[in-house]
């Protein structure tokens, strides 16, 4: 199964071109949490907050969004502590995203697949 990250989200919003057909290609997309909170994030700091956070909304009633779980917490806290022991640095909110996603057993469709192909075991594509 696949799982969108924000970016491809992001450019699913502003209409991108085709972008909505790549989504297409793909059976039973899903999101996290995570994603969710950075759309809602950017939705809130943008020119136009109530528009932006419906159109937040309506995406994100179309898709699965995978929460965060004690497996995906145990998962994510794993990745964390092997990436600063070996001296590598991530974002938390990307580590508890790669978390769910792996909990899930899924893939991440995003475009920052250099930042999450540092993380093994991480299955993750572009678009």
């Amino acid at each position: 199964m696949t799982v969108f990250d924000t970016n491809f989200l992001i450019d699913l919003l502003r209409g991108k071109p085709g972008t909505s057909e790549i989504a297409d290609l793909y059976e039973h997309p899903k999101t996290t949490t995570i994603n969710a909170f950075e759309l809602y994030y950017g939705a809130r700091r943008s020119s136009k907050p109530e528009k932006s956070v419906y159109e937040v909304n309506l995406l994100l009633k179309s898709i699965d969004v995978l929460g965060l779980d004690i497996h995906a917490s145990q998962k994510a806290a794993e990745i964390y502590a092997v990436m600063m022991n070996s001296g590598k640095t991530l974002d938390v909110q990307d580590v508890l995203i790669a978390g769910i996603v792996m909990e899930n057993n899924d893939e991440l469709v995003t475009r920052d697949i250099n930042h999450f192909s540092r993380i093994p075991g991480l299955k993750c594509s572009s678009w």
